[in-house]
């Protein structure tokens, strides 16, 4: 449970938890009266018509308040504190005069004449009679009823006209129910909205830092444009590609022409070491050549006188060509003849017989031969000749005519061979001599022109800070990427420009860098995932949704309204005055009600204390008294160490008399001591508010400062016994003290502790916010 306290004195708005026990400790002007107020007014409901209510209004703000959580009790107020309030032995807080006196009487008076009491207390319960309050009780119940009566007629007459209006409510709970729809929607969209705007907020500080890290990577390239305009300008790759392909032409032209010129001079080495051997073997060929000239007019003039013989040669061919028709020939006549045909079948035997003959005699050949032996002794006397002439290098295969002139005819082309070779050689190592002396020249030449050539691709390459041509072709390839990345960015960020709402990238950069860091110190993720998008793209397919679900309900809703306030206005001609009336006599009811009821509760209080004052008088022939009997309860539990004092009752003067064991003394009430007479009105109070609790279910007792003038064994006595009470009470009592004493702050503590009752202790200072 919490006292929550507004605008009530030095607390404009204060919470303090309220326990079993709870204790208020400060100085004074720190609060602890105005929370006793605050806790009364949260208890009991408080007219400022009454006196504790104008003490409050003149005290405090007219817009202060205090709440306990639970329902204020229509108690009257003065009761409450004459009661259930304990203030250091005094109970005279200014409550109705009759109460008080009653009271006063009751706790204070040292008479204590029960029957006195108890007839006061009776003519105050009477409710007929010249008594103020019989006067105005019966006022009351006759006011009470009048304006039941007037009320049960307003209503009566307002049921009546709004049954002609009975579909009214039906469209108003409709378009209740059709509003909590619309909040519920709008709840729903400014939830998703929400959720969306986080998204957007993410998918933006996304877009911002890839847009700022284009723009830092433009300005990278921008930086170095210049200078990569000025390479691609210069030509510098198409240049170098045509003098290397020209050094390289050229250096293939060298290759070829150094490979020609090596062969060559292999070639012409070695033709010169054949010419040798040409013109070696062409000697001896010369040396032959009269020999063989010799030899060839031998053979010519021994053909020229040689005879020859005459020699009959058959032709094979001819001749076996007149067999086969011979034999034709007479197959034919023998068919002929046995046959028996005509005679015109003999003509083919004739022919055939006709052509074999022509073939035989055509097959006879005559042949002239040469003189073979003359022959061969002439050729076997050359062969001997060209053997030793030509130490056996030139002779024929065989000794016959025809190997001798092969041998003769070998010669005359080995001759005139080498004779051509000699001369050819001779020419060709002339020409490649020249040719050798000319490549020679042009390898010269082409060397100086690769040198140059490589000199000048050289300082291209210096220039442009590489080391070959392929690093120079990789540098312009990387420069045209550069530059079509860079014109393709700057396209790029000058629409994203746009978009922002920027003049140039300059300004655009700025704005993103703000944007970052924006974004980053709101703690906004620059992580968009392919899933946030997703999330995106539904929550915005539900916003749309909720949209056009939220203009229906709007259409509706209108609708409705129209219908209502056209039945309002219809109504209202009818209903307003009715229910100005209805309401009238409602206020009017309540507050003869109420008046009612705090007159019945102060009747209620009143039979309290009748039954007090009856148990007081029954007992007291027998001298004692059942107060008495709970007061010497009390007194023997907090008498501490003290001789034990008996109470005893004088039934014939009515008077509380205090013997102690080790006297026969007594001793009247006012002749007591200020501790005593302070303890035993303690417990005569705490036994009335418990009797006044229980009846008005209000289990709450305040104590301010209330053993001031105990020592503090009594105190520590009546401390103990309190809490006792407290823990022993059937209903869940709550026990505040008020106190600026720290040691009965500390006692408090460890009593509550040792009866296992909750404790909240509460230190006020002079300054409380």
């Amino acid at each position: 449970m919490k006292l929550k306290i507004e605008n009530f004195g030095i607390f404009s708005k204060k919470e303090f938890p309220i326990d079993r026990v709870t204790v208020f400790t400060g100085p004074n002007e720190s609060g602890k009266t105005t929370i006793l107020d605050a806790l009364v007014s949260a208890l009991v409901k408080v007219v400022g018509t009454t006196k504790f209510g104008a003490t409050l209004s003149s005290r405090y703000k007219s817009d202060r308040n205090s709440d306990l959580g639970i329902s204020k009790l229509s108690l009257s107020p003065n009761l409450f504190l004459n009661s259930l309030v304990i203030r250091e032995g005094n109970m005279d807080v200014g409550s109705e005069k009759e109460l008080v006196t009653a009271i006063e009487q009751t706790i204070f008076d040292s008479g204590y004449n029960p029957s006195q009491l108890k007839e006061q207390v009776e003519q105050l319960l009477a409710k007929t009679g010249n008594r103020k309050s019989a006067k105005d009780w019966n006022l009351a119940l006759s006011e009470l009823n009048t304006a039941k009566q007037k009320f049960d007629e307003s209503e009566m007459s307002l049921n009546k006209i709004s049954a002609q209006f009975i579909d009214l409510p039906q469209l108003e709970i409709q378009r209740q129910k059709l509003k909590l729809e619309l909040v519920n929607a709008n709840t729903e969209q400014n939830k998703l909205q929400s959720e969306l705007s986080e998204l957007k907020e993410t998918e933006q500080h996304n877009e911002a830092d890839r847009l700022y890290g284009q723009l830092l990577q433009w300005e990278t390239l921008e930086s170095g444009s210049k200078q990569e305009e000025k390479i691609l300008k210069s030509g510098w790759d198409q240049k170098s590609k045509e003098l290397d392909g020209e050094i390289k032409s050229l250096e293939q032209k060298r290759s070829l022409s150094k490979e020609r010129l090596t062969n060559l001079e292999i070639k012409l080495e070695s033709s010169s070491a054949q010419k040798k051997q040409i013109e070696q073997k062409s000697k001896k060929l010369e040396s032959y050549f009269e020999f063989f000239e010799t030899w060839k007019q031998t053979v010519r003039k021994f053909q020229e006188e040689s005879p020859v013989i005459q020699k009959t040669i058959w032709n094979p061919l001819y001749r076996s060509l007149a067999g086969g028709f011979g034999v034709l020939g007479i197959f034919s006549l023998i068919f002929s003849i046995f046959s028996g045909l005509d005679g015109w079948i003999y003509i083919l035997p004739i022919l055939f017989l006709g052509v074999g003959l022509f073939f035989l005699f055509r097959a006879k050949e005559i042949k002239l031969e040469k003189d073979e032996p003359k022959w061969n002794e002439m050729v076997h006397r050359i062969v001997r000749e060209m053997e030793t002439k030509t130490l056996g290098e030139w002779k024929p295969e065989s000794i016959t005519m025809d190997s001798l002139s092969l041998c003769f005819q070998r010669y005359e082309r080995e001759y005139t061979k080498q004779k051509l070779e000699s001369e050819g050689f001779g020419s060709n190592l002339s020409s490649m001599e020249e040719e050798i002396t000319r490549l020679r020249l042009e390898d010269k030449k082409m060397s100086e022109t690769i040198l140059e050539k490589e000199k000048e691709l050289a300082g291209i390459w210096r220039e442009a800070a590489v080391q070959s041509l392929s690093e120079l072709s990789e540098l312009y390839v990387q420069i045209r990427l550069k530059q079509e990345k860079l014109k393709t960015l700057t396209e790029s960020l000058k629409t994203e420009s746009k978009k922002w709402g920027t003049t140039d990238l300059g300004e655009l950069k700025l704005k993103l860098k703000e944007k970052v860091s924006d974004l980053e110190k709101k703690g906004i993720s620059k992580t968009f995932s392919s899933e946030d998008r997703t999330n995106k793209q539904r929550l915005e397919n539900k916003i749309q949704i909720l949209s056009d679900k939220i203009r229906e309900l709007e259409r509706s809703i209108v609708e409705l309204e129209k219908k209502l306030d056209t039945g309002k206005a219809v109504l209202e001609s009818q209903m307003v005055p009715a229910q100005k009336e209805w309401e009238t006599n409602k206020r009017n009811l309540e507050l003869k009600e109420k008046w009612k009821n705090d007159l019945e509760r102060n009747f209620q209080s009143l039979e309290v204390l009748s039954e007090i004052f009856s148990e007081m008088q029954g007992e007291s022939t027998d001298k004692m008294s059942s107060l008495v009997k709970s007061l010497q309860t009390r007194m023997d539990a907090i008498k501490g160490i003290r001789p034990t004092k008996q109470i005893q009752w004088n039934g014939f003067s009515d008077e509380i008399q205090i013997t102690t064991d080790s006297s026969s003394d007594s001793f009247l009430f006012q002749n007591l001591s200020t501790g005593t007479k302070e303890q035993i009105s303690y417990v005569l109070r705490l036994e009335y508010a418990f009797r006044i609790g229980k009846q008005f279910n209000l289990p709450f007792l305040l104590l301010d400062e209330p053993f001031r003038h105990m020592d503090v064994e009594r105190r520590d006595s009546a401390l103990s016994y309190t809490l006792q009470c407290i823990a022993n009470a059937e209903e869940d009592w709550k026990v505040v003290f008020f106190s600026f004493d720290e040691g009965l702050v500390a006692k408090i503590k460890d009593l509550a502790d040792g009866f296992n009752l909750p404790c909240q202790i509460h230190e006020l200072t002079k300054r409380v916010s």
